[in-house]
């Protein structure tokens, strides 16, 4: 059933009030806010009409383009400068010391779908803490790498976090199960004693029911569905701000304070090194 002109503008006023709440969001976040506010069901059709409308609204400049996030697609280019000063120029603007080299512990984050890498990528790269994108089932040689950076952070006498966001479905519940055994049986000695923690802060459970975030039918051709409880959640549902707290809340929590206070002490001492430096090319 075709929508009138009034259902189209309240739509599209809907997906304008998502995006400016959600920014930087995926389509099918901006789907499930719309959703919330009523202003759609939760069907296929559903889905089909607010991208309709999404992209109508971004080639009218309602909304901006930076504002939805698609991390299925990027492009490669090599790193080239203008001159000996703009390279220099650009070290200085992008220096950060390593925020982690002084902590008791490191993080990392993995999420099981691209898209959602563009909501958090925000909170992750000012913190400093690798993102990754599983997707599902991970190979055993993504595995191998993972588990060859945890073991080289261990080395360093570091503990690990390993967090994640993903669906809660069956295969998405397991995949990430599967993945943790993987990592771990590459990881020497016995595994009590290894210093490194994985855990799902997103989709939980508890999250589903706090928030009473839309649940769908679970598919009965999953075979791992005999044994799960409840419906379906995508991890799309959870708001971005709050899928943004959830992984701030994760890493600050292994934080030392102190230490970060000394790091970003050197960071700035070095930088006005780097002014100088700046100032001489000038100069001469």
């Amino acid at each position: 059933m075709r929508r009138t002109n009034a259902e189209l503008a309240e739509l599209d006023d809907a997906i304008v009030t998502a995006v400016g709440a959600d920014a930087p969001v995926s389509l099918r976040g901006v789907f499930y806010r719309v959703v919330s506010m009523g202003a759609v069901d939760k069907t296929e059709n559903g889905y089909e009409a607010v991208g309709r409308e999404l992209l109508k609204l971004r080639r009218d400049g309602r909304v901006s383009y930076w504002d939805i996030v698609d991390g299925t697609r990027w492009t490669m280019q090599p790193e080239t400068y203008n001159g000996a000063r703009d390279a220099l120029q650009r070290t200085r603007d992008a220096y950060r010391q390593q925020l982690w080299a002084d902590q008791d512990s490191v993080v990392q984050i993995y999420s099981e779908k691209d898209a959602i890498t563009g909501v958090v990528h925000p909170v992750t790269d000012s913190w400093d803490v690798p993102l990754g994108i599983v997707r599902g089932y991970a190979s055993e040689s993504f595995a191998y790498r993972v588990a060859y950076s945890i073991q080289a952070a261990i080395d360093n006498g570091k503990s690990v976090y390993v967090y994640q966001l993903g669906d809660h479905d069956p295969s998405g519940v397991n995949a990430w199960e599967t993945f943790e055994t993987v990592v771990m049986g590459f990881l020497p000695g016995p595994w009590w004693k290894i210093p490194v923690e994985f855990q799902r802060i997103a989709v939980t459970p508890e999250q589903i029911e706090e928030m009473n975030l839309p649940t769908r039918p679970t598919k009965s051709s999953d075979t791992r569905a005999a044994s799960f409880e409840g419906g379906s959640v995508e991890v799309d549902a959870i708001p971005a701000p709050e899928l943004r707290r959830i992984v701030e809340d994760a890493i600050t929590q292994h934080i030392d304070d102190n230490a970060l206070r000394l790091t970003r002490i050197a960071e700035q001492s070095e930088r006005e090194i780097l002014d100088n430096l700046l100032m001489g090319l000038a100069g001469g």
